[in-house]
Formats: structure tokens, sequence, C-alpha cells
């Protein structure tokens, strides 16, 4: 059975996955970075560049938003216009936009401008995909493009009319907001990954449902609510409470976050990142067994392949994966552990290929790369170290000094703290988390004073209560 546990801080918020209390999949939104991904705008068209059929148009966003026009694409500077980003702003480039605007549903994705009926490619059953589209196309409004989602699969009519009238609403809503007003307007939120996330997943797999923050339990009881009220049921508040630390899960990440990943048998894996790829090494370990060499190497091998599939899943590690399992001769055995790991992969939404076994005996896999890895957030480079090793990122750092305070809040009547940190971190937290600072001591009632103590080591922080 699985569970859900989404933990709300001041800059972050992560929502994870657990299969019988095991990690299966983290998702951390950065709340200090502004999501705009999927959002509706009215925009106006500030400069037009036919020779690279390309505008920029201003949404309201600190940059100007850039759109790549088809030929004979007729639009003018001045000119208002319906838009949806579909990559956020990075650095000095602005957003891209998309002028075909799409609604995500539970089972489907409407598109209003154009009639094409698509399916995704992981609904593999040619009678369902039929079934499908047939009442896709009997419920299709205006003749509005759709995709079936893999989530549509066995459902009813009913649920599938249910999600297009729906959208259709939110799509008509957004059209009578568009003719409000005049200049730059957001017109469409998309929601934020963890209501999302739910409102996609949620079925009776799910027991639990886990916050520690009342609006997003109020906002997921809606979500709820709308699908099917006995999943209200799911739903449990634990309020500013350190859920992930209740649910053991800090200490799971703390296992994803090492090098080295120990199998049941007594065999390990070592995965390294790159800067090209990631290359994972399979070793024997502990492991001897009562079997024969050949098949204690594949036994170790098919237990590797079954771990590898969740620790990419886990670490969001995506582009190119070598794995370098222990050479095995018997060609059943090969193609056996090539059939495994396939099979595994497959458990995973995000696009992969298994491409096989090289010359030199390393089996190549693609994992489509959406966003950073959780070590992304969790680590960064030590300068100190000249790049052969990782320390905790100032956003785990100030994670930290929450969970702290949380902690203080529910064990002590303690209401003046002063933390002690490295040079590093004050410097950092001077520089850019004043603010959040002290939005976590306004959130739990707590004042906080940051010292600087040049004793104190990279990663650690020191606590003084103040009567």
């Amino acid at each position: 059975m699985k569970k859900i546990v989404i933990e709300s801080l001041i800059s972050s918020q992560k929502t994870a996955i657990l299969e019988d209390d095991r990690l299966t999949e983290i998702f951390i939104e950065d709340n200090k970075k502004n999501k705009t991904v999927s959002n509706i705008y009215r925009g106006i068209v500030k400069k037009v560049l036919p020779g690279i059929e390309a505008c920029f148009i201003d949404v309201g966003l600190e940059k100007l938003a850039y759109l790549q026009l088809k030929k004979d694409t007729n639009i003018k500077a001045g000119q208002e216009i319906l838009v949806q980003i579909n990559k956020e702003e990075i650095g000095s480039k602005g957003a891209k936009l998309n002028l075909e605007i799409s609604l995500a549903g539970r089972y489907l994705v409407y598109i209003p401008s154009n009639d094409r009926i698509t399916i995704s490619n992981k609904i593999r059953d040619e009678k369902e995909r039929f079934r499908l589209k047939k009442i896709a196309k009997s419920i299709s409004k205006d003749n509005s493009g759709l995709i079936i989602r893999t989530e549509a699969v066995g459902c009813s009519k009913e649920d599938l009319e249910n999600d297009i009238n729906e959208l259709h609403i939110k799509y008509e809503n957004i059209l009578k907001e568009y003719k409000l007003g005049m200049g730059p307007k957001l017109l469409y939120k998309e929601l934020d990954f963890s209501c999302k996330y739910i409102k996609d997943n949620i079925n009776e797999d799910i027991e639990l449902i886990v916050v520690n923050n009342k609006d997003k339990y109020d906002e997921l009881k809606s979500i709820l609510k709308n699908i099917k009220k006995e999943y209200i049921e799911k739903l449990k508040l634990e309020e500013n409470k350190d859920i992930f630390d209740l649910y053991k899960i800090d200490s799971q990440i703390e296992k994803a976050l090492n090098k080295k990943v120990w199998l049941k048998s007594g065999g390990y894996l070592i995965i390294e990142k790159t800067e090209a790829l990631t290359v994972i090494d399979v070793n024997t370990g502990k492991f001897t067994g009562n079997l024969k060499l050949e098949d204690t190497v594949y036994k170790t091998n098919i237990e590797a392949a079954i771990e590898i599939a969740r620790q990419l899943k886990l670490r969001d590690i995506g582009g190119i994966i070598i794995i370098d399992f222990i050479d095995m001769h018997k060609d059943k055995h090969k193609k056996e552990l090539l059939k495994i790991l396939d099979n595994e992969m497959s458990k995973d939404k995000r696009k992969y290929e298994v491409l096989g076994i090289t010359r030199l005996g390393l089996v190549e896999v693609a994992r489509r790369r959406e966003k950073d890895s959780l070590a992304k957030y969790y680590l960064e480079e030590c300068n100190e170290c000249k790049n052969t090793g990782f320390i905790k990122s100032i956003n785990s750092v100030i994670d930290n000094i929450e969970k702290e305070v949380i902690r203080i809040k529910e064990h002590t009547s303690y209401k003046n703290i002063t933390i002690k940190t490295s040079t590093y971190i004050y410097k950092e937290i001077k520089k850019n988390f004043v603010d959040i600072i002290q939005k976590i001591s306004i959130k739990y009632d707590v004042i906080i004073k940051i010292e600087e103590d040049e004793k104190i080591n990279y990663e650690k922080i020191n606590i003084i209560y103040n009567s």
C-alpha cells in the first residue's frame, strides 16, 4: 500500500511517495522560485522579429517572454494575445510561450485549438485504446482536441465526460477573464505539484495522505471531495510537525544521497554522477551464497537490476546511464537480466530505453531528464575539497533550521533562540535568506537570531536557548 507525505516548509515543499513504508519517489518544489509552467496569461506583443519568426511578449513577469511563430502567423506589436508558458525563464532568458492552450484533467488533456484525439503510448491494449477513443469522440466539446492519459484505463464514459466538462468550464472562465480589463494578466494558475500529483494518482491503493500545513490540508480536501468523498478519509493533518522525521523519510533521503547502496544479499552498487553521464558499478560484496559462482553472480545482478530501476526513479537521474553488471557467461542469463531491467524500468512514468549490452559488456540505459536530480537540491560541490566531494547545500541547511525550530516549538517552552553557523552559511543567509528566517520566526512564534562562528563545521548549526 502507498502513503503520500507532503512536507510544507517556508522555503520548500516536498512530496514523498512511500510503498510499504519504503521511499520510492520524492518531488521537491523550491518556494523561492516562482513556478509559471502551464500558467495561462493575457500578454501584450512588444516586439515582432520576422527574420527569426519570433516575438517578445509582456505577460507581467520580470522579463519579456519568447514566442516562436509559425510561418504566415499574423501577429503585430501592441496586440493582445492568449498564451501559455511551457518553459520557465532561466538566467537572462525569458519564459517560452505556446499559442496552443492545453488544460490537463485527471483522465484527459483538453486542447481547444485543434481537433485531434490522441492517446497515451503507455496504453498498449488495442481493445482499450479503441474503446477510449470511441468514447472521447462522442464526448468531445466543439470538436476540440483531446489527449487520453494513461490514468484513463478502465474509466467509464461518465468519468471521462465529467473530466471534459470540468475542463471545458475552466476554459470558458479563462476566456471570460481574458476579455475583462486591459494589459498583461494571469488568467489561470496551474496547481502546485503535490495537488496535481494527488489529483492524477489518487486511487484505492493509496491508504494515507499526510500533510503538516492547514492550508494545504484544506486545498487537498477540496480536490478529494470533487473526485470521491470517501477519499477525504485518507487525508491526515499533522500540523507544524516534522513529518519527514515522523515517517522516517529523512533517513531514507540520506541513504539516497550516498554513492554506495547495499543490496539485501550483501552485494552493493556504486553510483557515480559525472557531467555527461551516470555510471553504476555492481559488486558481489559480502554475498557468496551456497550456489555456483555463475548462479551467485546472476542472482546478484538480478537483485541489482531491480534496485537500479528504483534508484534511478528515487534519485531522479536522467540522461545516459552506464551499468557495469558483474560478468556473466551464459547468454540466457544476459537476456533475462535485460528483460528484468526493462520490466522494472517500465514501472517508471518517465520515458526510458534499455539500449542493450555493449561490446565491453556494459549495459546502456537512457532516461528522459525533466528536472534536477535529488542530489541537486540537497548537495553542492565542496570548494575546499577541490571538486572531489560534496557537502550539504544551503537549501538543505535552511530546511534543517526550520525543522529544528519545529522541534523546539513542540518539545520546549523556549521562544528565543540563537543559531550559530559557519562563516559561509552566515554570509549566505545574510545575502539571500533573511526573509526566509523571518518567515520561520513568525510562523512558529520563535525569535531567531543568526550568529557567525568560525569554529563550526560548514554543515553544522549550534542552537543556544535564550531565556
